[in-house]
């Protein structure tokens, strides 16, 4: 068969005389030159595939070390994970590590982690002193984004006896971390650059971002804005501006001040945003990460938990008068709160009580508004309106085209007595305003204080702004300290108020003194037990009594606007003692959820007046893992609300609030059907059942429970209380109300009143929303092979 083929080939092919021997040979020569190395790189091939298996298989080893400390820090359980040594999140110095309970990919996985010291330029403090700083709560910043682009820091300093004025501040720094960049000139420490506490910041990169620092010479902290006013706490809050990388984001910041004066706070920084240093090691590939992770604040993050609101009435009506008038003060009042998850840990716990004083109240000057015989009225837009029979009032407009000058409306030199003997806090300036017309935000009546007769004026003070409606309102002011000379004036201006029907009233004036006693020291227990801060600020039981950490104090006037005591309210920061002496869960676990019993009393409050009143309450913020995620917020500047006005709670310039910041979740779990979307608690003082036209809308709609109809909210009845005489009243927003959708990011509180008067105290609002660790900021991945 073969000799057959080969046949056939000689027939097929011509005869050959060795023609190809030579290309043959070359192509053998090729061959021989490109197959080693051909075959060697077939066999790196295959090893490099084994070794990208190999590290595809760590990198996901690692990853999961990530994926578990970033549960831990999430559901601020730190302390149970790392016990050798015991975490602390004010430990500066130690790495803490732990391997992963199994194998991934049968790779080991070792995961560490650290604090990390954000303040540039300040050397990081001992676990000590961070916690005797954090913990006293005498120097709190805190920091948040109030809309896109802006990001507001706010300095607290409650003050002991005699350190009112000792405070000076040596520097501001605000950490902006990686995607942020601070926009030069936008922070309010620049507005004026004739102020004390002018400064222009240096910028300089700091972990990743930006480091923004304000440098002064001791500058006295009552110089900064709104910090030089009465009582305590002592608030400053300071605007700046940034960019953002990705649009519609906001940082996860950290800001700081350094001090002088006040020998046990040197300093103080946002100790509620927390920055983690994380590494995860799986074979030879390590993945370094940072995270950020918020605690709760006025606009804090989202949590796996929520909060209880209990209180008490210490002011009884037992004579049933028409007027619904409180005659008898109760020495105490117990509630108790039982439904806290047992899994729960207390995160913050804060005490409220209020009440009405009388006083007596003593007039240095006074002005029926009638004429301006002791005022320099320079121009038209000032003017007497006769409302008949007798009345009269000031009317403001603004003439078109005229000059600035002309919206001035100041008191003569010397119509005022000396004020320079009248101690600090004592001094009111007040008056009825009102308006007419459909006023923009712009429009506004403002003011200003001399202390040199009008040769230098202090900064303008907003009185109202935009549409409080035609019905007389009273104002009231504290006159700062500066200004308390034998040289005082003030004066108003008119700015805006141009419309054909935009005018602005004034009536009653008057300048008076009188000493506002707050009642700071309480009788509290819990679960019958009295208990209290010992002289170290550490939580102690005994017949001592609980002194306010801060109060707030608003004069009262009656319905001609003549002085009629005042009403206060108190806050204490009780977390120590509610996790200390409250019920533990049952065994075997180790945590305390917050349930007991809780008393109130001693409690100051006077009686028989329409104003009186008196009553605590407790809020309870926890953290759950049976809990779904949480956006609170709490709102507690004591706030007057007159008869026929909207209150603007959150000093924004405009009636009512917008609440934003968070991000409203897909229900889950049936939550579509029952479940809240939103709660929220409100503590108000002097409601009255009789006096009707008290409403709370959320997002335009009234709302109302079983105690507290739409039309009549602040009756002074709750539901859990012994008795009536106070509204901690709980409102709950279904997801089949409509009022709030997934994806919501913003809501509208309003809580205009009637006939009625009241003060507001607190409100706490609680959204579901997203958990969410405050951002990654470096995620870094490196190979040792």
């Amino acid at each position: 068969m073969i000799r057959k083929i080969r046949s056939k080939l000689r027939r097929v092919l011509p005869e050959q005389k060795g023609q190809a021997l030579i290309p043959v040979l070359i192509l053998l020569l090729l061959g021989s030159l490109s197959l080693p190395p051909l075959l060697s790189y077939m066999q790196t091939s295959l090893k490099s595939g084994r070794l990208y298996e190999k590290k595809t298989d760590e990198l996901y080893a690692a990853d999961s070390g990530i994926e578990d400390v970033l549960w831990w820090i999430n559901n601020d359980s730190l302390e149970s994970l790392l016990t050798e040594p015991a975490y602390s999140p004010y430990d500066f110095d130690t790495t803490w590590s732990y391997g992963l309970s199994e194998q991934i990919n049968k790779k080991d996985t070792t995961v560490s982690i650290e604090n990390i010291w954000i303040p540039k330029d300040v050397p990081a403090l001992t676990k000590e002193e961070g916690e005797t700083i954090i913990d006293s709560g005498k120097l709190v910043v805190t920091g948040n984004s109030p809309e896109v682009s802006t990001y507001q820091i706010q300095i607290t300093f409650y003050p002991e006896a005699g350190e009112e004025d000792d405070l000076r501040i040596e520097t501001i720094g605000i950490w902006l971390p990686l995607g942020f960049t601070y926009v030069p000139g936008s922070s309010s420490l620049e507005d004026d650059a004739f102020a004390d506490y002018y400064s222009v910041p240096e910028v300089e990169s700091h972990c990743g971002g930006q480091a923004i620092i304000w440098n002064f010479m001791s500058v006295p902290f009552t110089s900064f804005p709104g910090a030089g006013s009465v009582g305590s706490p002592k608030i400053t809050e300071i605007t700046l501006e940034y960019t953002a990388a990705e649009e519609n984001t906001s940082p996860s910041a950290v800001s700081w001040t350094t001090t002088s004066g006040v020998s046990d706070v040197p300093l103080s920084w946002d100790a509620e945003t927390k920055v983690f240093r994380v590494v995860s090691v799986a074979g030879g590939t390590e993945i370094e990460v940072y995270f950020v992770k918020y605690g709760l604040r006025k606009l804090g993050s989202a949590l796996e938990g929520d909060y209880r609101a209990i209180g008490n009435s210490l002011m009884i009506d037992i004579n049933g008068d028409s007027n619904g008038i409180r005659d008898l003060l109760l020495a105490d009042s117990t509630t108790a709160v039982t439904d806290i998850p047992d899994d729960a840990d207390v995160v913050a716990a804060y005490l409220y009580w209020s009440g009405w004083l009388d006083c007596d109240v003593g007039v240095i000057y006074q002005n029926s508004c009638s004429n301006f015989g002791d005022w320099d009225n320079p121009a038209n837009d000032w003017g007497i309106r006769n409302w008949g029979g007798g009345g009269k009032s000031f009317v403001g407009h603004h003439i078109s085209e005229a000059p600035d000058w002309h919206r001035y409306l100041a008191l003569k030199d010397g119509v005022v007595d000396d004020l320079s003997s009248y101690e600090e806090g004592m001094v009111r300036i007040q008056w009825q305003q009102y308006e007419w017309g459909d006023l923009e935000d712009f429009d506004a009546l403002l003011f200003q204080f001399s202390g040199d007769g009008g040769v230098t004026w202090g900064s303008m003070n907003t009185a109202f702004a935009g549409n409080i409606g035609s019905s007389p309102q009273v104002f009231s002011y504290i006159i700062p300290n500066d200004f308390l000379t034998d040289s005082f004036k003030m004066r108003f201006y008119l700015q805006g108020f141009g419309g054909g029907d935009e005018y602005c009233y004034i009536d009653n004036f008057s300048i008076t003194f009188a000493e506002y006693a707050p009642d700071t020291s309480i009788v509290f227990e819990i679960d019958g037990n009295r208990v209290y801060f010992d002289g170290d600020g550490q939580p102690a039981q005994g017949t001592q009594a609980l002194i306010a950490g801060g109060s707030q104090v608003l004069p009262n006037f009656d319905s001609d606007g003549d002085p009629n005591g005042f009403s206060y309210a108190c806050f204490r920061d009780v977390t120590a003692l509610v996790r200390t002496f409250s019920a533990k869960a049952p065994d075997p676990a180790t945590n305390y959820p917050g349930n007991g019993s809780y008393t109130v009393g001693g409690v100051d409050g006077d009686t028989g007046n329409d104003w009186s009143y008196a009553g605590w309450s407790l809020l309870i913020v926890y953290s759950s893992v049976e809990t779904e995620g949480h956006q609170l917020y709490l709102y507690d500047d004591f706030i007057y609300a007159h008869n026929a006005s909207n209150i603007d709670f959150d000093g924004d310039g405009e009636a009512g609030g917008n609440i934003t910041g968070f991000i409203v979740p897909e229900p889950i779990g049936g939550e579509e059907v029952d479940g809240n979307a939103a709660k929220m608690t409100i503590f108000v003082g002097e409601g009255d059942y009789v006096w009707w036209g008290d409403s709370l809308y959320f997002n335009g709609v009234p709302l109302s429970n079983g105690q507290n109809p739409w039309n009549n909210v602040w009756n002074s009845r709750s539901y859990g209380m012994s008795e009536d005489g106070v509204d901690i009243d709980t409102f709950e927003i279904k997801w089949s109300d409509g009022l709030l959708e997934p994806g919501d990011t913003s809501a509208q509180l309003e809580l205009p009143t009637g006939v009625d008067s009241w003060n507001l105290v607190y409100i706490i609002l609680s959204l579901r929303s997203e958990t969410v660790t405050g951002g990654t900021t470096h995620y870094v991945i490196r190979s040792s092979s």
